[in-house]
């Protein structure tokens, strides 16, 4: 009833600061955070619950993926795409339907209804008061490219990525280099880099210790990204030295 296409993942998933009330996967295989309130009033912590679920996983999409496999593994999916918001109450203030237009993940406000009719018993009316992805302000890109990453200022670290993607892309055939809204990660079972963009440098995170000690090595625990641990600041070309090189063959081979 919530959109066509849906694929029930499970109720109640325990995520960083919380519980998503329902986990789903839509047709493109975006991960789909379900928020319900029952009594007027709720949508406001609604709407900043669900928002809070989505960051944590949009951070996290390899913890997803292995839940994903462990619930329904009759679902095949390899990768998991942009996370979306459903939250469904009973009405919505103007306050979150404006707050709702200008938030970056889709997000849809679902009306719910609730009557009895004597032929039928209890019947549920479902009704859109907003959906991003029919009625954005403007458009945003449902997949990401690697120009996307940059664009603007941020094209003058273009050439330092592209040197460390041919190295990436050395490693082997089946290293796939997907770009994400905020970093571009190299995979092959999982993660085993990303890479974030910044108008003066490149910030590369690993899940393991570099093989050999790296005054370079930052703790990004922290940063709330699935596996991803360790980290490096790259500026120019001389920062892809031997040693980096050989932390990413490493992190290469245990994935």
């Amino acid at each position: 009833m919530l959109e066509e296409g849906l694929l029930f993942v499970d109720h109640f998933v325990p995520v960083g600061g919380g519980i998503i009330d329902s986990l789903a996967l839509d047709k493109k295989r975006n991960p789909v955070v379900i928020e319900y309130k029952a009594q007027e009033g709720e949508d406001e912590t609604a709407l900043l619950q669900s928002l809070s679920y989505a960051n944590w996983v949009d951070k996290n999409p390899d913890a997803i993926l292995r839940f994903v496999h462990e619930k329904r593994p009759e679902i095949e999916v390899e990768s998991l795409g942009d996370v979306k918001i459903i939250v469904v109450a009973p009405s919505f203030t103007d306050r979150v339907k404006q707050a709702a237009k200008m938030v970056e993940p889709d997000i849809a406000l679902k009306r719910y209804i609730a009557f009895k009719m004597p032929s039928v018993g209890t019947h549920l009316y479902l009704e859109t008061v907003y959906d991003s992805s029919t009625e954005r302000r403007e458009a945003r890109p449902t997949a990401y490219s690697i120009d996307y990453h940059f664009e603007g200022s941020y094209g003058k670290m273009k050439p330092l990525f592209e040197l460390l993607m041919n190295e990436a892309e050395k490693l082997g055939a089946d290293v796939r280099v997907e770009p994400k809204k905020f970093y571009i990660a190299f995979r092959r079972g999982y993660n085993f880099a990303i890479v974030s963009v910044y108008t003066s440098k490149l910030e590369v995170g690993f899940p393991v210790q570099p093989p050999e000690a790296d005054p370079r090595m930052m703790d990004i625990s922290k940063w709330g990204f699935s596996r991803i641990l360790y980290g490096i600041v790259l500026k120019d070309e001389k920062d892809i030295d031997a040693s980096l090189l050989k932390w990413l063959k490493a992190s290469y081979d245990a994935s």
